[in-house]
C-alpha cells in the first residue's frame, strides 16, 4: 500500500511539474512589470542563454538577476526557432541592446565556421527534428565554438535566479582570462563516458554542469572531432541522450589547466530545488530549478518573488 501510494504521489507531481513548466509564461508575467535593464554589446564578454518560447519570462528574471549586480557585458540569445513576435519584443525591451540569433543564423555559421573533420562526425542537423539532446548540441556547443572563439562566453540557463551577488563570476569577467569555471552537478553518462576511455584530467564528469559555466579562449575543432569520432565509433546513438552535450564540454574542458568548479568556494554556491526556501534565501548565490524538480514546494516562485520585488526597489 505503501508503494502505491509514493508512486501515485510521484505520478501526481510529475503532471504537476508538467503542467507548472508549460505555463511558465504565465507564472512569471511578473517579471514584466520591472524596468529594463541596460547591457554592453559592445563588451568582448557573452552571457550566452538558448531559449525556447515557454521559457521566455523566466530567461528575462534570469538574465535581469544578473544583470542587477552587473551590466558591463554584451547579452546574447540564441533561439531555438521556437521564440515568437511577442518573445522578441518582450526580450528587446526589458534587456536593451541584447542580441538575438536566428535558427537560420545558427544553422548558416555553423556550417560556415565549423571544419569539415568536425562536420563529417557531428550528427546531421536534420536530427535536430527528432532528437531533442541533438538539438542541444547545436544550441550550447556547436553553435558557441563556431562563433565565439577567442571570447569569453558564460552560460546561464533560463531556470536560474543570481540571488547574491557573484563575486567570483564578476571578477572572471573583468580580470584577464586564466581558466574556466563550471558549477557542480551530474551527467546520467558518466559511466559510459568513462567506458569509451575519456581521461578526465581536471575535473570530473560525474561533479559537472552547464548551466553555469564560463569558457575562454579557443575550442580546437581537431579536438572536437576527435572527441565526437570516438562517441560515434562507441555508440551513434549516445548523440540522442541526454546530457549529451554538457558530457562532452566536460570532456573538452578536462583538457584545460585548473578550472574551477564554484560550487566548492563555499556552502550552497549554486543552490539547487531540493533545499529549502530558507536555506538558499539565506545561503545560494545562484539557484538551478532543474526541469524535474523545478516547482517543488514553490521554491522558485517564491525567490522569484523575492528578486522582483528587489529590481522594483532598487529602479
Amino acid at each position: 500500500m505503501n508503494n502505491f501510494l509514493k508512486k501515485s504521489r510521484n505520478k501526481l507531481f510529475r503532471i504537476y511539474n508538467g503542467t507548472m513548466q508549460k505555463n511558465s509564461n504565465l507564472l512569471f508575467r511578473s517579471i514584466l512589470k520591472t524596468p529594463p535593464m541596460t547591457t554592453n554589446p559592445d563588451s568582448d564578454v557573452i552571457l550566452y542563454s538558448a531559449l525556447n518560447r515557454v521559457n521566455c519570462r523566466a530567461y528575462i528574471l534570469a538574465a535581469k538577476s544578473f544583470l542587477r549586480f552587473y551590466s558591463e557585458i554584451s547579452v546574447v540569445v540564441q533561439n531555438d526557432g521556437d521564440l515568437d513576435g511577442k518573445c522578441l519584443s518582450e526580450l528587446r525591451y526589458h534587456i536593451k541592446d541584447i542580441t538575438i540569433y536566428s535558427r537560420e543564423s545558427m544553422d548558416l555559421i555553423i556550417q560556415q565556421s565549423l571544419s569539415e573533420k568536425v562536420k563529417k562526425v557531428m550528427p546531421p542537423a536534420s536530427e535536430c527534428i527528432s532528437s531533442q539532446p541533438v538539438k542541444i548540441l547545436y544550441l550550447k556547443l556547436f553553435n558557441v565554438i563556431a562563433r565565439f572563439q577567442n571570447k569569453k562566453v558564460i552560460f546561464v540557463d533560463s531556470d536560474m535566479i543570481f540571488l547574491k551577488r557573484p563575486d567570483v563570476i564578476i571578477d572572471w569577467i573583468i580580470e584577464p582570462y586564466k581558466r574556466d569555471f563550471y558549477g557542480d552537478g551530474g551527467s546520467f553518462l558518466a559511466e559510459t563516458f568513462h567506458n569509451i576511455g575519456f581521461e578526465f584530467k581536471s575535473l570530473d564528469i560525474s561533479n559537472f554542469n552547464s548551466g553555469l559555466l564560463g569558457i575562454g579562449g579557443s575550442i580546437s575543432h581537431d579536438k572536437l572531432a576527435e572527441v565526437l569520432l570516438r562517441i560515434r565509433e562507441y555508440d551513434p546513438s549516445i548523440f540522442h541522450e541526454w546530457e549529451i552535450e554538457q558530457s562532452v564540454w566536460s570532456v573538452l574542458l578536462s583538457e584545460r589547466e585548473n578550472p574551477l568548479n564554484i560550487d566548492e568556494l563555499q556552502e550552497i554556491y549554486i543552490g539547487s530545488g531540493w533545499k529549502t526556501y530558507a536555506r538558499l534565501r539565506g545561503k545560494a548565490i545562484i539557484a538551478h530549478f532543474v526541469g524535474a524538480i523545478r516547482f517543488k514546494n514553490f521554491r522558485y516562485l517564491r525567490l522569484a518573488r523575492d528578486v522582483i520585488r528587489q529590481l522594483n526597489k532598487e529602479s
